[in-house]
């Protein structure tokens, strides 16, 4: 057994000859040829068979032969792994031998009056025996299949586990490990700088504040995709009201020169966790540093349906080329780093969506929509796994 890319448990081939995709067409076709020879019997003991008899071979005959017929093609598109088609045709012949031969024994001592009726015995033998093997083996096979898929089950959640678990010590090493020290770097080189008196070492002191600034601008953005992945807190509820609240609050503190307005009502509840917090500090901090006006204006309104809850940051900023909007929530964007980029990751980790809404030269509107605390809060299985 293995894992296929999608994740599902296969079972490897073991037996040649025949594609196994073909066998349950052979099914049918074996099916398709017992109702027509049937049908070729009938028209040969016309003369000997009565009513009764006729309706008879019909419902014990050809009935099961088009119940074949049907099973093939039911086999053929269930979820039954083609490696169980030849033990389910298997199953069909044993039975279908084991049925005729006991019942041809029983015809030796036991004849039927004319030779009609033993053909129809016979052929009832055949059709019956093949529809009980059938029976057996796919009944056999979806119990394997569900086996089958709830080992795969396991692995995937253990798999899953070991990933998270490896996620948390990330994340813990990039807190406690490298964020501090590119912090304590950053400071040491900021404190030299002021009380260096040498310009060419004042430049490369300010070389090694800048680098340490951006590398540690890159681990909280990695830590923000870590946040957003730690298991059940996924699956959390967050007031998006508060949220945005302090959010603005800290973006007035940041920026001295920026006005923001905000329609925000009582709650909001969300689902998410607190990787919410970044996606909208991105967008607020954008709305400032694109912007270049002498004073930037931001204003955030809040939408809220019975399924949903929309934000919308607008800006009075240049707007986004057409050039650039096309490609602005992707990886190698060049307008606005990784940021936007993450936002889109994140939004869709929490069952969302963040899209350039509006843009132009009067400025931008990006709309963040996440799925109400009351509404089903999305599962690993169900979000964008970028």
């Amino acid at each position: 057994m293995s894992l296929d890319t999608s994740g599902r448990l296969r079972l490897r081939p073991s037996v040649p000859g025949l594609e196994r995709r073909h066998l349950p067409r052979v099914l049918s076709w074996f099916g398709g040829l017992s109702a027509a020879v049937s049908v070729g019997w009938m028209i040969a003991f016309t003369a000997v068979l009565e009513v009764p008899g006729l309706l008879l071979s019909i419902a014990f005959v050809t009935g099961p032969a088009l119940w074949l017929i049907w099973g093939g093609y039911r086999l053929e598109r269930s979820e039954i792994d083609a490696s169980r088609y030849a033990r389910i045709l298997q199953w069909c012949f044993g039975s279908t031998v084991g049925f005729l031969a006991v019942n041809l024994v029983t015809m030796v001592y036991f004849p039927w009056y004319n030779l009609a009726g033993n053909v129809v015995w016979a052929h009832f033998s055949v059709n019956a025996g093949a529809v009980g093997g059938f029976t057996v083996g796919y009944v056999e096979a979806q119990a394997i299949h569900r086996e089958v898929e709830a080992a795969a089950d396991t692995v995937r959640a253990e798999q899953l586990e070991d990933q998270r678990e490896l996620l948390t010590y990330l994340n813990d090493l990039l807190r406690h490990e490298v964020l501090n020290s590119s912090q304590i770097i950053g400071g040491h080189a900021s404190l030299l700088r002021t009380a260096c008196d040498d310009d060419r070492a004042r430049d490369r002191l300010e070389t090694i504040e800048r680098e340490s600034d951006e590398l540690i601008a890159v681990i909280e953005n990695v830590r923000a995709m870590l946040d957003a992945n730690r298991g059940p807190q996924t699956h959390a509820t967050v007031d998006l009201t508060d949220l945005l609240t302090a959010e603005i609050e800290d973006c007035r503190t940041r920026f001295d020169d920026v006005e923001i307005e905000a329609e925000l009502p009582d709650a909001a509840p969300v689902c998410g966790n607190e990787g919410l917090t970044w996606i909208f500090s991105n967008l607020l901090e954008n709305a400032v540093e694109h912007n270049d006006g002498a004073v930037p204006h931001v204003r955030v309104t809040v939408d809220t349906t019975p399924e949903s809850v929309t934000v919308r940051v607008a800006d009075d900023g240049p707007g986004i080329p057409d050039a650039d909007s096309g490609t602005l929530f992707e990886r190698k964007s060049n307008n606005h780093g990784l940021g936007l980029y993450l936002s889109r990751i994140l939004a869709n980790r929490y069952g969302g969506t963040v899209e350039l809404a509006e843009t132009g030269p009067d400025g931008s509107v990006f709309a963040v929509r996440l799925p109400r605390a009351s509404a089903v809060c999305p599962r690993d299985a169900d979000t964008d796994r970028d």
